[in-house]
């Protein structure tokens, strides 16, 4: 069975600049989400803290910082039910890393306080990353990577592309002016390649050899399904294309990062347009020449010169990716798409309908095309 630790802060407050305590603790969808994601997919998950002291919520993120007043009843009641679990969470000083599949630290102020100096938490995090699997971090759990080191002094998250709350959104929460220090400058000075969604608030996610991060409460939840996916190979489709182009990752990314483009490049969509600029987009579909949807989408991976990734929230959860890699001739662009829950029985029927009889088969064609088309547009 797969195992899961999910890491706490301890603390209860975060002592800003002038010297007083802002109440804080850890972010309730942090925990909740993951927690009930990992568990619905049949994994063990344990929680741990420092000295194994309870974690206290964070107040506002059961208020409406945290969501909508359903959400904020919703997380309050799966607290509650994990009571005794967060009564008496284990020790982080009698944590054997090696004995989960999956260590993920939870966000929320709390890490800034405690987490970001306890040195055992920084030799867990050493050890983790170096072991190859994987280790997730979001919104201010980045800021335990802060007290990891190398035996030789080294930070060993240094060159690593990672993410966490931006000083754009610290500011949003008012405490920017008030901090003692802020996330994103400590992990660019440490040596981290920081990167951030082009908006605010919205879900994002880097993904670096092993490491996971995730920008902001909001992506907590699409941070814990990509594990599960990816950890167990939950898909239910996955498919993978690649192919070498004559021109540089720069200028093929360019090509598939500006979305409306994708008409040029897909077969099967005839177009795109931004609903926030770099964030969220929609776009419509087409099989044969009665068959027509849309889709909303969620850009979650925008790396120039390397990867290209958007999540498809609705109607079909799939998520697709292209990563580039230079190669002697040009650039190797590998297309995935992967699809967790299985397809509506009345989609499948529409589909077959409309002449699809293997979605797969049709699914490969389609990236393989996409791909010739892209090389004749980058070449141009």
């Amino acid at each position: 069975m797969t195992t899961a630790l999910l890491v706490v802060s301890a603390a209860d407050h975060w002592t800003l600049r002038d010297g007083t305590g802002h109440p804080t603790g850890y972010w309730a969808g942090e925990l909740v989400e993951p927690y009930r994601i990992f568990t619905a997919a049949g994994w063990t998950v344990d929680i741990a803290t420092p000295g194994g002291r309870p974690p206290v919520a964070d107040p506002k993120s059961l208020g409406l910082a945290g969501g909508l007043p359903s959400t904020a009843r919703k997380h309050r009641r799966y607290l509650a039910a994990l009571g005794a679990t967060l009564e008496r969470p284990l020790d982080l000083a009698d944590v054997d890393p090696e004995a989960y599949d999956v260590i993920f630290y939870v966000g929320g102020h709390g890490p800034m306080e405690d987490l970001a100096t306890d040195a055992t938490s920084g030799e867990l995090l050493r050890r983790r990353l170096a072991s190859g699997k994987p280790l997730a971090l979001v919104c201010h759990g980045p800021a335990a990577t802060l007290a990891a080191t190398q035996p030789d002094g080294v930070w060993p998250f240094a060159g690593y592309r990672m993410t966490g709350l931006s000083n754009r959104e610290e500011t949003l929460n008012g405490l920017a002016a008030k901090a003692p220090w802020l996330l994103q400058d400590r992990l660019t000075e440490a040596g981290a390649h920081y990167l951030q969604g082009a908006t605010p608030l919205w879900p994002f996610l880097v993904i670096d050899r092993n490491l996971y991060t995730g920008q902001n409460p909001a992506s907590a939840h699409v941070l814990a399904e990509r594990l599960v996916a990816d950890v167990d190979g939950t898909a239910v489709l996955a498919l993978r294309v690649s192919r070498v182009i004559p021109a540089s990752p720069q200028q093929l990314h360019a090509v598939l990062s500006d979305i409306t483009r994708m008409g040029e490049l897909s077969p099967e969509t005839t177009g795109a347009r931004w609903l926030t600029k770099g964030e969220r987009f929609i776009a419509g579909n087409r099989i044969g020449p009665l068959y027509r949807w849309a889709t909303l989408c969620r850009v979650i991976e925008n790396q120039p010169g390397s990867s290209f990734a958007f999540h498809v929230a609705w109607p079909s959860r799939t998520t697709w990716r292209y990563q580039l890699r230079a190669v002697d001739g040009g650039t190797e662009v590998t297309e995935t798409m992967t699809k967790v829950p299985r397809q509506a029985l009345p989609v499948r029927v529409i589909q077959r309908l409309a002449g699809v009889t293997d979605r797969r088969e049709h699914l490969q064609a389609g990236m393989a095309r996409t791909l010739e088309r892209l090389e004749a547009v980058a070449t141009r």
